[in-house]
């Protein structure tokens, strides 16, 4: 099943991300979902957000609250 899209390109690429790093994401009313591939973090991203920095601050809290920089290999 394809899930639609976000009507916000910027928000559209970061579920797109999301996707690619394994998290599931679906759509309800209001909102999308983000759960992790771990299981232990959801994440929602609003369809109409107010806050012009929505982006960057959702950017923050994946990569401090959940497992969103896992994949990556440190040297």
């Amino acid at each position: 099943m394809v899930r639609p899209r976000h009507p916000i390109k910027e928000l559209e690429e970061v579920l797109k991300e999301a996707e690619s790093k394994g998290w599931e994401v679906s759509k309800d009313k209001k909102y999308f979902k983000m759960k992790c591939p771990c299981g232990d973090h959801l994440k929602s991203v609003h369809l109409t957000p107010s806050n012009p920095n929505y982006k960057r601050n959702l950017l923050g809290q994946l990569g401090r609250a959940t497992c969103w920089d896992d994949d990556e290999e440190t040297p």
